[in-house]
């Protein structure tokens, strides 16, 4: 009886671990804005031939394109924001993440770039909001080397 009460809790204690989410340790949870604004410095080797701004805006969407599915651009405002991309679905386990970019000024000079991230919690039933180390670095390094003006 005794050996059966141990496999017994044994078990129930592999299920509870298995039913638990496990954050990916790249999330930096945030509770007062979403996303980490970053800024890319636009190199000046645009808009010799052509207008500065359509250059810089090629580039942005294709690199972005690459990889996000593009939900809103406005290129008057040089505002561009990705749809939420799923990165994990698997056993109820949740995670998405979408980047906006905002170009700086009337001829840009400068990109702002923000990724945000998404875990759904199972246990409060509700998304924790954040943003990603890893996406961010990564999107933030494919367009600091296409147009910024030094790799980081």
């Amino acid at each position: 009886m005794l050996l059966f009460k141990k496999i017994l809790l044994v078990t129930i204690l592999l299920i509870m671990i298995s039913c638990t989410s496990v954050i990916p340790p790249t999330f930096v949870e945030t509770h007062d804005e979403t996303g980490n604004w970053q800024a890319i410095y636009l190199h000046n080797n645009y808009g010799f031939f052509q207008d500065k701004n359509q250059q810089v805006w090629q580039r942005v969407v294709d690199v972005l394109a690459e990889k996000y599915d593009l939900e809103v651009l406005d290129q008057a405002s040089g505002y561009i924001r990705t749809a939420w991309k799923s990165l994990l679905e698997a056993d109820g386990k949740k995670y998405r993440s979408r980047i906006t970019l905002k170009m700086q000024g009337t001829i840009w000079h400068t990109a702002k770039l923000k990724t945000e991230a998404q875990w759904w919690d199972n246990h409060k039933k509700t998304w924790l909001t954040g943003y990603d180390t890893a996406i961010l670095e990564a999107i933030y390094q494919d367009l600091q080397g296409r147009i910024g003006t030094t790799i980081k």
